[in-house]
């Protein structure tokens, strides 16, 4: 497993990269808040996991490989953004929200309930 540095335990930290991996196996079962890790290579992107913002536990594990559709876009510079939004359900709870310059935005949810 890889280790993640201390300092990006820091909870006030924007969206970051805290570490970069070769396989899905190899990301730390515990990330920092708003802690990212890269799947792959910086020029080879695989996926990108997190932790949920929402903070109900959950890991998202999103594609970053152009072939596969859907796919999001991941980029670092200035901060951390990730396209399209991320769009999960888990256990009844609609988590949607778009990552802009190392800020989660969540989405309003307009469905008629």
């Amino acid at each position: 497993m890889s280790a993640v540095p201390w300092w990006q335990f820091i909870p006030w930290l924007p969206w970051r990269v805290v570490a970069t991996v070769e396989a899905a196996d190899e990301v730390p079962e515990h990330l920092p808040r708003r802690g990212a890790v890269l799947v792959g290579s910086p020029t080879y992107q695989k996926w990108v996991v997190f932790d949920c913002p929402c903070r109900g536990g959950h890991r998202i594990m999103v594609t970053l490989d152009r072939s596969h559709w859907p796919h999001w876009r991941l980029t670092e510079k200035p901060l951390l953004s990730l396209w399209p939004s991320v769009d999960a359900m888990y256990g009844g709870q609609r988590c949607h929200y778009i990552i802009r310059n190392g800020a989660t935005h969540w989405v309003r949810d307009n469905r008629v309930r």
